[in-house]
Order: structure tokens, then C-alpha cells, then sequence
């Protein structure tokens, strides 16, 4: 019988956040937290998280659309992850929006680069960060 890390299979790809993401989703659980109260805005915060680290599994486009207007804004190729929290409440909806960084052909992993989390209301255009 195979051991129990035999069954994870590993990550496909490597997963970073900029800054601007990390601070956004920092920003997104202090306006939560009175809201919502503790834990459920933990729940909510690591549920994000958990989101976030789980692009490294299948980030390709199959499996998150491109994002039109973050594309247009940027310049690049920018796909977009969808996040609801944990009780898919519809008003706390965000998009993570990230890009595939394809390796040199002498390195074996491919990045993914977490940009923004913002809420599905906010516009990006418009933004400090344009």
C-alpha cells in the first residue's frame, strides 16, 4: 500500500503573490471582520487562500477565463479565479486575477502570478495601480 504522500500529486506549477494582491486580500478580511465577526471572516479569509494556492494545480484555459478588461488594462494575458468564500455569499464575491509566466526552456517551473483581488464591483480601470 502506497504512503499518503504518494497520493497528493505534486504542483504543477508554482504560485506567487505581488504585494498590491497580498495587501488587497489583507484589506478585504479587515472590511470583513466587523461585518461578518471573526470567524466567519477567517473562514473566508483562508478559503481565499486555500483558492489562491490552488491555482498551482490547473491554472490553464480550461479552467479560469481570460479577464477582457485586465488584459486590455495590463497588456498581457491576465485570467481571473472567481472567489465567493465559503457560504458563496453573492455581495462578498472577488476576482483574483493572476498570470501564467512560462519559464526559459532551461527551467522546469512555470509561475503563476497572483496581480489583484478585488471585488467583482470594483472596476479596474480607474485604479492607482493602471
Amino acid at each position: 500500500m502506497s504512503q499518503e504522500s504518494d497520493l497528493t500529486p505534486e504542483p504543477r506549477y508554482v504560485v506567487f503573490e505581488t504585494d498590491t494582491a497580498r495587501a488587497e486580500r489583507d484589506s478585504v478580511f479587515t472590511y470583513l471582520l466587523p461585518l461578518l465577526g471573526p470567524r466567519v471572516a477567517a473562514d473566508w479569509y483562508d478559503g481565499l487562500g486555500r483558492a489562491v494556492t490552488g491555482l498551482a494545480e490547473f491554472p490553464g484555459p480550461l479552467s479560469h477565463p481570460i479577464d477582457d478588461e485586465a488584459t486590455s488594462c495590463y497588456g498581457y494575458e491576465v485570467r481571473r479565479l472567481l472567489y465567493k468564500g465559503p457560504k458563496h455569499r453573492a455581495n462578498f464575491g472577488y476576482r483574483v486575477l493572476f498570470t501564467i509566466l512560462r519559464p526559459p526552456p532551461d527551467e522546469p517551473e512555470t509561475t503563476i502570478c497572483v496581480i489583484r483581488v478585488l471585488h467583482t464591483a470594483r472596476p479596474l480601470v480607474g485604479d492607482a495601480d493602471e
